[in-house]
């Protein structure tokens, strides 16, 4: 009996391991394998056709709507999914809550109910400005930033800093920092390198295929734009 109570755990530990380090990784690959093809199918069929169909999707996608509303501007160039803005007064509050169920989370897809996980958090560039969005998770706009792009100075991107994990919990491998000067503040935001879904939207419209579209007309873009400050 005994003999078990050890064993029990010591199987529980290599288990998550195994999934950790040998079949997670595997997993992702193959998810961002699927996404990259669609993409491509997806640039295919719209060959040509581009500004019309980003168009299309300004007026009608289910994940796209909700931010133009929220913005009133059309003139969308790209949009990324970002991680909450917060001060390290706040990162600290949380930081109790958040690691434990940020670890368990990502190791089952579940995990312990962060004070903040299963809210949405954008940047939006346009033409004009850069804004930034904070959904609660029934699509609820709690924050709404807007940045005028000809006031932004010393914009730049960089990777993760140790310091930025400390004060921020931003996530090394994950995220990259954008940082500007807007009147007498910095400012720094950690995005992602995909939009996702807005959650606003309906299951159905958070398919695969749907956000591989999205994420070709909208994340494609403002990575392209970061990539000149880099």
């Amino acid at each position: 009996m005994m003999m078990w109570i050890v064993a029990i755990p010591i199987v529980l530990i290599v288990l998550v391991m195994v999934y950790q380090y040998a079949l997670l990784p595997k997993m992702k690959a193959k998810h961002e394998e699927k996404l990259s093809r669609a993409s491509d199918d997806f640039a295919l069929q719209i060959a040509g056709k581009e500004a019309e169909t980003k168009t299309m999707f300004i007026q009608s996608n289910e994940h796209i709507k909700p931010i133009v509303f929220q913005i009133q501007e059309q003139d969308i160039m790209g949009i990324i999914s970002c991680q909450e803005k917060r001060e390290t007064k706040d990162f600290l509050r949380q930081q109790a809550v958040n690691i434990a169920g940020k670890a368990l989370g990502r190791l089952t897809g579940v995990g312990v109910r962060e004070v903040d996980n299963t809210e949405h958090y954008f940047l939006v560039l346009t033409h004009a400005h850069l804004h930034y969005l904070h959904y609660s998770d029934r699509g609820d706009c709690k924050e709404h930033l807007s940045f005028e792009r000809n006031g932004m100075e010393n914009l730049a991107v960089g990777k993760i800093t140790s310091a930025d994990m400390l004060k921020n919990n931003a996530f090394v491998g994950e995220t990259e920092r954008l940082t500007f000067e807007s009147g007498d503040t910095q400012y720094n935001f950690f995005f992602y390198d995909k939009m996702y879904a807005h959650p606003k939207a309906g299951d159905k419209y958070s398919t695969m295929q749907e956000m591989s579209k999205v994420n070709y007309l909208f994340a494609k873009p403002f990575l392209a734009f970061v990539k000149q400050y880099q």
